[in-house]
């Protein structure tokens, strides 16, 4: 008698074993899922052996699948105390949603390393040593004010907040980091920037987004660390006073080679374009 009770137990039932082996997942994790009451099994024997019902395996593929939909255990836990169709069809669309969501966040730093990638090869290949004039089309960057007086503690503040921003408005930028100094700035010797900046592809409809203007500009690559770059500065500005030009616009730093790929800041690059005019 105890045999064919057995038997009905093992033919209609699962063990702890087999449902982990069926559902793939652990052993582990279906006693996780007892012990906080999200999947009990059916019965335990008196030896203490978990057993497990054909709906418990649907149900556990259920929790599966939620889990993978970025559920936490806590939401499948309501969701099946209170277990109906709207609150499933809800449930899904507000997972869908986050998914989407997490899929723009994807797409911006797949964009983000792209550009990262590509521009640091571009780097290497060449160094502006000398100062040279070019024209320049019109490019667009989203920025993040600073102040003078911020100094290096703050700077790193807002570049948080900056980076934050940009991922918080899903802010498809490349990867580099710009500064940018003002025209009267400049000219009067300070070279702290007013602004950190990122370029974007397009304009957009945002009061932190910046243009820098299509036109002639004097371009020249330092090398070395951020607090040599006076030195760099003093040489472009000799530069244009010899050309017999007119500093016209802001200035702008991109930053090539620096903390992201060099370990010693004298081998830091930083490309310097200065708006110009005859």
């Amino acid at each position: 008698m105890e045999d064919r009770k057995m038997s009905n137990i093992s033919n209609e039932y699962f063990t702890t074993s087999e449902l982990a082996k069926t559902c793939g997942v652990t052993k582990h994790t279906l006693f996780h899922y007892d012990d906080i009451g999200l999947l009990k099994p059916e019965f335990v024997n008196s030896k203490g052996y978990r057993y497990y019902s054909v709906q418990q395996c649907l149900v556990l593929d259920l929790i599966i699948v939620l889990k993978k939909a970025g559920s936490s255990l806590e939401e499948i836990k309501v969701f099946l105390q209170k277990q109906n169709t709207p609150l499933f069809i809800n449930m899904l669309k507000e997972k869908q949603v986050e998914l989407e969501r997490e899929q723009r966040r994807i797409n911006q730093m797949q964009n983000i390393l792209t550009s990262a990638i590509k521009m640091t090869e571009e780097a290497t290949l060449e160094l502006r040593n000398s100062p040279k004039i070019l024209e320049c089309l019109e490019e667009y960057f989203i920025t993040t004010k600073l102040d003078i007086g911020d100094g290096d503690k703050e700077f790193a503040k807002k570049l948080t907040e900056h980076r934050d921003f940009c991922e918080t408005h899903y802010i498809d930028h490349e990867f580099a980091i710009w500064t940018i100094i003002s025209k009267d700035r400049f000219e009067s010797g300070g070279y702290y920037p007013e602004y950190i900046a990122n370029q974007i592809k397009t304009s957009i409809p945002e009061e932190k987004m910046l243009i820098k203007p299509a036109g002639l500009y004097a371009i020249i690559d330092h090398k070395g660390s951020y607090d040599s770059m006076p030195q760099t500065y003093s040489v472009i500005k000799k530069f244009i006073a010899r050309k017999g030009m007119n500093i016209s616009g802001d200035v702008y730093a991109l930053e090539l080679h620096t903390y992201w790929t060099e370990k010693n800041p004298d081998d830091y690059k930083i490309r310097i374009f200065v708006q110009v005019s005859h």
